[in-house]
């Protein structure tokens, strides 16, 4: 089996390949989208929106554990997720993220080292899918954005996709134990260009017109 998630793709720049398992990463992609879609009927709106190759900068609202697997499902390609460090505290979770080629921020590290790992990965032509703030909401409502990730949108030299995910905080949130049967439903605005002025505002204003989207869809 090849130890690698694959040579880099088309339009790579840099000769980057994230380490992890081929075989786990579709695995883990694939019992996602089954139980998504079994036990929390996912939808998703506006796939075509996100470029099929080439270094993509993914940006979602953050509500829920299930954030994660949802953006993974939804994806016809593979994709690097950034995560916060406490989820250590799980091996299975951090071993998870690990061999899928994520971005674990352990305790006391810093971000340049994330925004260094993040960089060689879009350099590669990989997406990579950041939640910029930084941790679930408390109140189902988009938080502020943190430095870390307001850094990377910025300074990003690929394609930006807004997405967002409405359902997964009734699902799933930080204030319950176990999921619960909700529907979950994402939307992928159409891609930013890099080296906007004003970048996040834009990228804010677009997460928050995908979940106003969501909202009126049944």
């Amino acid at each position: 089996m090849n130890s690698n998630l694959g040579s880099p793709p088309a339009g790579a720049t840099g000769s980057y390949s994230p380490a992890g398992s081929v075989f786990f990463y579709r695995l883990i992609r694939l019992l996602s989208w089954t139980y998504l879609r079994l036990f929390h009927r996912l939808r998703v709106h506006g796939q075509k929106n996100a470029p099929s190759e080439g270094g993509l900068l993914v940006v979602a609202n953050h509500a829920s554990y299930l954030d994660i697997p949802a953006v993974a499902a939804s994806f016809r390609r593979h994709v690097s997720f950034v995560a916060r460090g406490t989820l250590t505290s799980s091996r299975l979770i951090a071993w998870v993220i690990r061999v899928c080629g994520g971005i674990l921020v352990g305790p006391g590290e810093s971000d340049r080292a994330a925004l260094r790992a993040i960089g060689e990965r879009l350099d590669a032509g990989y997406a990579v899918a950041i939640f910029p703030e930084g941790t679930r909401t408390s109140d189902g409502r988009l938080g502020e954005f943190r430095g870390g990730a307001l850094f990377a949108i910025k300074r990003s030299k690929v394609p930006l996709v807004p997405v967002g995910i409405r359902g997964s905080y009734a699902s799933f949130s930080r204030h319950h134990k176990l999921p619960r049967p909700h529907t979950i439903r994402m939307a992928f605005g159409k891609p930013l260009a890099p080296g906007a002025p004003q970048a996040t505002e834009h990228i804010r204003e677009a997460i928050q017109r995908s979940l106003a989207t969501l909202e009126g869809i049944r």
